[in-house]
């Protein structure tokens, strides 16, 4: 089964169901959660335009068009079921997220077992000073994505893997040393991310959260108009049959507040712009 769950912000246009999870593997210990206050005064705004939601629990190469790439850019805002492979002998490789194929933003997933496999992202009404994708792998040295500017931040758009993602200390990231931003990570077998940048003039908190035995819900920044948050860190074991089990970040309109949501034996970071 596959589908998109299409939202415009705040509201759901289209939803689906997902499969159901199974036991979880023994938890590794909890570590804490890492917040950041939130900084600075907003006077620009992002304009949000779509959360989109593509999924599949078939082995198949499944994707779909979300958009034009004009003015337009999409990050990974959830990651959730399986990129565990059938066998450990298995060389194939799983992969989820958005990338730019001409003038579109194109959402896929590579699954190659019967498994939930669940992929969220968030569009935003820029592409100023966006750069290339960037490709990173287990194996290679960070790769760069730009220097450092005043306005530029980079996210993650798609996670790979065949093999990885099996325990909190794998994980891959977006950083910047205060002079180049990179790509890169720590797995123990094979995987990788996509990232890119674009310009953003504030930003409004970083939080770091790693999950052990029990979920965590957690508030990141407050949105009094404008403010989103994406995804520049993701990690853990992702290994069961359920799209729910897994990364999410997501904005309560309940609240005004965004929040990120991790299943047990996850790890996510998330910056917040404006």
């Amino acid at each position: 089964m596959r589908n998109l769950l299409l939202a415009l912000p705040l509201v759901t246009l289209t939803a689906a169901c997902g499969g159901e999870p199974l036991a979880a593997d023994a938890p590794e210990a909890a570590s804490p959660a890492v917040a950041d206050e939130a900084i600075g005064q907003a006077e620009q705004q992002v304009g949000l335009s779509g959360t989109y939601t593509w999924r599949t629990n078939q082995a198949e190469f499944t994707y779909t068009s979300i958009g034009t790439s004009t003015n337009r850019t999409c990050f990974l805002t959830g990651l959730g079921g399986s990129l565990q492979p059938s066998t450990p002998d298995d060389i194939s490789w799983a992969f989820a997220g958005a990338h730019l194929y001409g003038d579109q933003w194109i959402l896929s997933i590579n699954q190659y077992v019967n498994t939930a496999l669940s992929t969220t992202v968030q569009c935003v009404n820029t592409a100023a000073n966006r750069t290339p994708e960037v490709v990173w792998s287990k194996g290679e040295a960070a790769k760069l994505l730009g220097a450092v500017t005043p306005n530029r931040r980079c996210f993650l758009t798609r996670i790979e893997a065949s093999g990885a993602f099996d325990s909190t200390a794998d994980y891959v990231r977006v950083w910047n040393d205060n002079i180049n931003w990179y790509l890169g990570g720590d797995l123990a077998d094979d995987g990788g991310a996509r990232a890119l940048c674009v310009d953003f003039p504030e930003v409004h908190g970083n939080w770091l959260l790693v999950s052990g035995a029990d979920p965590i819900n957690y508030d990141l920044a407050y949105n009094p108009g404008g403010v989103a948050c994406f995804l520049t860190e993701l990690g853990g074991r992702f290994n069961q049959d359920s799209y729910y089990d897994g990364v999410s970040v997501n904005y309560n309109a309940g609240t005004r507040t965004w929040e990120m949501d991790l299943s047990p034996v996850k790890r996510g970071r998330a910056v917040c712009v404006k």
